[in-house]
């Protein structure tokens, strides 16, 4: 294994797995400083992209927005990954919820506050990507989308009011972690500058449209908690205590569920789980009368 300017060479047979997910195998340093987040195939980021989410970590921390101070790249039998800080004790808001779900309400509070410090930071424009000009050529490359939701997408980026504030750009709780220390947001390599409203919708998508397996393997949560989770981070968010600026609040956010299935669909290329993005897409499609 080379690791790119930090060490020479890290020997994986004295680091510690902590844990075993979906896309990644997770390993602690033998010093208990740092973790290692190494890519399954079909989920390992190219060189080029994870040089890149190294620069937007060391920006973001310049910003004073909490993150995890970011190491450099490991390359193990054509795998990629990324040294990290290690946040002793933490644990994701996602993980927090599924084991504690009498608390979900005050986790979801903690999400929700910290959603909004981060897109009430502004950045300059520039410094990270912009997250209109991403999902435009997104729409465009789309092989997913047929050309009324393309035009319908087009629409609503150019009805989004533009301002320049940080958009996390994976927007779930499964992507703030906790200790006793604090709370600090992770995995940012589609980190932007935009409208808030493109990280809601990612929320909300993951909140409605994902399946019970999915949602249990990656959150620890199923649909129905995860609805809940939902109506919660609006109440905090938004002030949506009522039915009625509830249903206000999903009907103005519901729209922008389009473009993290953008996301996705660019991620995952060929891979197989796409005829899965695709139901997800129709269901989504159907909700919102396209």
């Amino acid at each position: 294994m080379v690791y790119f300017t930090f060490m020479e060479k890290i020997d994986l047979s004295q680091w510690t797995m902590f844990s075993n997910r979906h896309n990644s195998e997770n390993y602690n340093s033998p010093d208990g400083k740092w973790m290692l987040k190494l890519g399954f195939p079909g989920f390992c980021s190219t060189k080029e992209e994870l040089i890149r989410e190294q620069d937007i970590c060391r920006k973001v921390v310049s910003l004073g927005i909490p993150t995890p101070h970011v190491g450099d790249i490991v390359e193990q039998d054509g795998r990629l990954g990324l040294i990290y800080e290690r946040i002793v004790g933490k644990r994701s808001i996602s993980k927090c919820v599924g084991e504690n779900p009498e608390h979900l309400e005050e986790y979801i509070k903690v999400f929700a506050e910290h959603c909004k410090k981060l897109h009430s930071t502004s950045c300059i424009p520039g410094t990270f990507q912009d997250a209109e000009e991403k999902y435009s050529r997104l729409i465009e490359e789309s092989k997913m989308f047929p050309e009324n939701v393309k035009e319908f997408a087009r629409n609503l980026i150019k009805e989004t009011p533009k301002v320049s504030r940080c958009v996390h750009g994976d927007m779930q709780t499964g992507n703030l972690i906790v200790n006793d220390n604090g709370a600090y947001f992770i995995d940012l390599g589609e980190f932007a500058c935009g409208n808030p409203l493109f990280d809601l919708g990612c929320y909300f998508y993951f909140c409605h449209y994902l399946p019970d397996d999915y949602l249990l393997a990656a959150h620890y949560m199923n649909a129905a908690m995860m609805h809940k989770c939902w109506d919660v981070f609006a109440k905090y968010y938004f002030g949506a205590d009522t039915p009625e600026k509830l249903a206000a609040v999903d009907a103005r956010v519901k729209p922008y569920v389009l473009f993290p299935i953008l996301d996705f669909e660019h991620l995952m290329a060929e891979d197989a789980n796409l005829k899965y993005l695709e139901m997800n897409f129709q269901v989504a499609r159907k909700d919102l009368g396209l």
